[in-house]
């Protein structure tokens, strides 16, 4: 089992203070009193009638200052209300409602339609606002410095007014948290807030905002073993923790039973662990104080243990006092990438390769989905781009491991005209069909590759695709601005070639640049490609010494099954050589190994690839001829 570092999550997480706790400096400003604001962009203080105050910090977006909504309802009493429904937020100040909607540019001021010049975004779980909502809507005066570009917001503070919810922020009216799809649900006091979340929801870290004490950290593990006996629990969460245990038990709990650890931690923290089951999920929940003194003090202690307490395996959906966590539509989950204002809906148990930027699979690996972002090449049309795409992939593959749909098809996607193109490729003894999608939006071009198996059901394929097809969204707007060109990697030259010798220039190879190289053996180097590997080295020693050596390692793998096709003498670069041309399978895959060991001397060169049978095409196998016969031996 994989141990997770709970102190190593918390250490990257660190506890800060919420703006909840620093709200005092303006929130006591008499009614109908002169207040004034102001701030700096990407600065995380503002200033209110002279006093410093922390605040989200203030940037520049879709052309103009974007400012945190809480500092209008703190520092001048606007009114704000929710609709958990409709999802619009309610301003009210004085004379003035104004109602608007994260990511929309229309806002109904008292009633009438109004379009913005920039809509209302969420950052840092913040609703920030342009300034024209501040003034168009509220009609509080606003001056910018021409030279600083400091803002100033002149206003006065109206008489307090009840709310339905006084802040966007602090989740006001929501008495508890959880997850519809993961089926939990716990209590959600004051000053608790959400710190992280993992793509899939099945981590998530809250921290005290308010004293900063304590972090509370939920992580669910999928597929795991039912019906686990109270040791066997008390065993897995015993193997999860990395800190010191100071006890250890099975809470025999008729209600809901559970396992539970009390641990120190190397910086000095003290925690409570615990573990649930519920089906094939095994859920940690683990409280860390930062001080062994708070831990040790009953009246804080008893605190933690009523937030623990409290945490219970079902999800009570028809509560609007809960607060639901999870990104789940459906069947689907959204994924969303902020550097390219890209959001796209995903299947909901389909996993993120974090390796692989915009890469997701499914558990058992046989349907994924990729996003490829790069430039947009000069001149460049849709369908030439498509017969490109084809005659790589035809390059690359084995005519007999590879169908082409001659039809292209026409669609839209995120709100730009597509192309579309089927293929059929064949992975062992199972064919795959791969959905090839083709648009370009702004300076960028979108390629995106949906593989499942060739015998899913169409209903399944037609909901995947159009889900997909129909959720994706980019706000060119909303871009990171620091992207720049992006080279796409597949319209690289592969016949440009890079001059290799040995160190002490014996000889000479000539090899494709876009060859990774993957570790330096004994004398030579090893290089990897889409199929294959090559590889070369020399050795002291004589020709024949050295083959029986490679012939007896290759005997020994019992995992493979082969045959000889060739085993001759021949020569090369002009000196005495022996070939070896073995055909055989490991696994499902079929492939092809030559070896080639020239006498030089008292030394023997041996150079040997692997290429299997799926990329074994015209121009792979001329690639490497060339390889082969460029090499030279100098001395």
């Amino acid at each position: 089992m994989v141990k997770k570092d709970w102190k190593m999550i918390c250490a990257i997480t660190a506890l800060t203070v919420s703006l909840a706790g620093t709200q005092v400096a303006w929130a006591n400003t008499p009614p109908e009193q002169n207040v004034v604001v102001k701030l700096k962009v990407n600065t995380s203080s503002a200033k209110v009638n002279g006093v410093d105050t922390p605040v989200e910090e203030p940037y520049f977006s879709q052309g103009t200052t974007m400012v945190p909504l809480s500092l209008l309802t703190s520092a001048f009493g606007v009114t704000l209300q929710y609709d958990n429904e409709t999802q619009l937020i309610e301003l009210i100040y004085k004379t003035k409602s104004v109602k608007l909607k994260a990511g929309r540019k229309e806002v109904w001021i008292n009633g009438k339609a109004v379009t913005l010049t920039a809509s209302p975004e969420t950052k840092n779980g913040k609703t920030m606002v342009p300034l024209t909502l501040i003034t168009q809507g509220l009609g509080l005066t606003i001056t910018i410095d021409a030279k600083t570009n400091d803002v100033s917001i002149l206003g006065t503070k109206q008489e307090d007014t009840p709310q339905k919810d006084s802040s966007l922020d602090s989740d006001v009216g929501k008495t508890m948290i959880g997850d519809s799809y993961y089926r939990w649900s716990m209590k959600y006091p004051t000053g608790m807030i959400q710190e992280n979340q993992s793509f899939q929801g099945n981590y998530v870290l809250f921290k005290d905002a308010k004293e900063a004490s304590y972090l509370l950290d939920i992580y669910i593990a999928t597929n795991q073993p039912e019906n686990l006996s109270g040791n066997g629990l008390l065993a897995r969460l015993t193997d999860m923790t990395e800190n010191s245990i100071l006890s250890k038990e099975y809470i025999a709990n008729d209600k809901q039973p559970y396992a539970r650890l009390t641990t120190k931690s190397s910086d000095g923290s003290m925690n409570e662990e615990r573990a649930y089951q519920k089906g094939s999920n095994i859920y940690y929940v683990t409280l860390s104080s930062m001080k062994e003194a708070d831990f040790r003090n009953p009246v804080k202690y008893g605190t933690y243990k009523s937030l623990l307490d409290s945490f219970t395996l079902n999800f009570p959906t028809d509560e609007k006092s809960v607060k639901d966590l999870s990104t789940v539509e459906g069947n689907y989950r959204w994924y969303t990438n902020d550097d390219f204002a890209l959001k796209v809906k995903v299947p909901a148990e389909w996993t993120p390769d974090y390796s692989n930027d915009m890469y997701f699979e499914s558990d058992e690996g046989r349907e994924w989905m990729q996003i490829k972002i790069t430039s947009k090449e000069k001149d460049l049309t849709l369908d030439a781009w498509v017969k490109d795409h084809e005659k790589r992939n035809r390059e690359e593959v084995n005519e007999n491991y590879i169908k082409v749909n001659p039809e292209v098809g026409s669609s839209t996607i995120a709100g730009e005209a597509a192309k579309e193109q089927e293929n059929s490729y064949l992975d062992g003894k199972t064919w795959f069909t791969q959905q090839n999608l083709f648009f370009v939006k702004g300076n960028y071009k979108y390629w995106i590759s949906i593989v499942y198996m060739k015998d899913q059901p169409s209903e399944e394929v037609a909901d995947l695709m159009r889900t997909i097809k129909q959720s994706l969204s980019i706000d060119t707007a909303k871009m990171n601005p620091s992207l720049g060109e992006i080279m796409d990697d597949d319209r690289i030259d592969k016949n440009k070639t890079v001059i290799i010798k040995d160190k002490d220039a014996t000889f000479s190879l000539e090899l494709p640049e876009y060859w990774q190289e993957t570790r330096e053996l004994d004398g030579g180097r090893s290089y990897q490609f889409n199929g294959g590997d090559f590889n070369f080295q020399v050795g002291q020693g004589n020709l024949n010494e050295v083959k029986d050596i490679f012939i007896k390692a290759i005997e020994n793998n019992k995992t493979l099954k082969y045959t000889f096709k060739e085993n001759k003498e021949t020569t090369l670069a002009g000196n005495p050589a022996h070939k070896l041309l073995i055909q055989g399978t490991d696994g499902a895959t079929r492939f092809e190994k030559t070896l080639y060991f020239v006498q030089k001397g008292n030394k023997t060169f041996t150079m040997y690839w692997s290429l299997s049978e799926f990329a074994r095409t015209k121009t792979m196998e001329e690639r490497i001829q060339k390889v082969v016969d460029s090499l030279k031996f100098t001395k």
